[in-house]
């Protein structure tokens, strides 16, 4: 029997046999080589009894993430009908009486009062210093959001404020640096407040009145 004869026997590689019998001390050189007894045994011995190659199992991909990008779903824009009516808060205090087009007379007599507006109305109103120079607080925040190009950051310093006394609970700082900068609704509001309170013996600080004066060039500390 040659190498090769016990190749096809045992299902092995020549090659693997007489790599085998070298090390084992064997001298084999070629697949025709004859082997001995005892060379077959020590052979069949070792490949016999061989293990299966270890198959390689391909492991699936993991399927790809797919990553949906999400979206914010849109706020739908609220449709107003022209009769829809719109609470409209007073900002200054003193009356304020404004005109519909149907000749309705809306009426505030003073600092936060309340009175409903058509939604036709406060459209004609919108370009008129009752609603641009904020005389009026439109009180319903998606028609604010509509409109917010025309009336800007107006609203703002008057957030949570009942009443405009309640100006005067600043601090001196924040009360000149208010003042300073505001509209000029706003400075009146404050003048006309200012003199309301001394009037009804409700007395601001006499810094706070030397603000005024200093900012707003009035002589209101005299009338203490």
């Amino acid at each position: 029997m040659i190498v090769n004869d016990l190749s096809k026997e045992l299902g092995v590689k020549n090659k693997e046999i007489i790599d085998y019998l070298k090390s084992n001390g064997f001298k084999v050189s070629s697949h025709m080589q004859t082997v001995t007894d005892e060379m077959v045994e020590s052979v069949k011995d070792k490949f016999s009894k061989k293990e299966p190659e270890p198959q390689i199992v391909e492991t699936p991909a993991k399927p790809r993430k797919t990553t949906v990008k999400q979206t914010l779903p849109t706020k739908e824009v609220k449709k107003f009908k022209p009769d829809d009516q719109i609470p409209c808060r007073s900002l200054v205090p003193w009356k304020l009486i404004d005109v519909g087009l149907d000749k309705t007379i809306y009426s505030w007599t003073n600092y936060g009062d309340v009175e409903y507006v058509t939604y036709r109305d406060l459209q004609a109103m919108r370009r008129r210093p009752i609603v641009k120079d904020a005389l009026i607080l439109i009180e319903d925040s998606d028609l604010c959001e509509q409109w917010k190009h025309d009336l800007g950051d107006v609203y703002k310093r008057y957030i949570g404020v009942d009443y405009p006394e309640e100006f005067f609970d600043l601090s001196d700082d924040e009360f000149e640096k208010n003042l300073k900068n505001a509209p000029d609704v706003f400075k009146d509001v404050i003048k006309f407040t200012a003199v309301d309170m001394i009037r009804n013996e409700n007395y601001p600080s006499v810094q706070k009145l030397t603000i005024i004066d200093r900012v707003l060039g009035t002589g209101i500390k005299e009338f203490l």
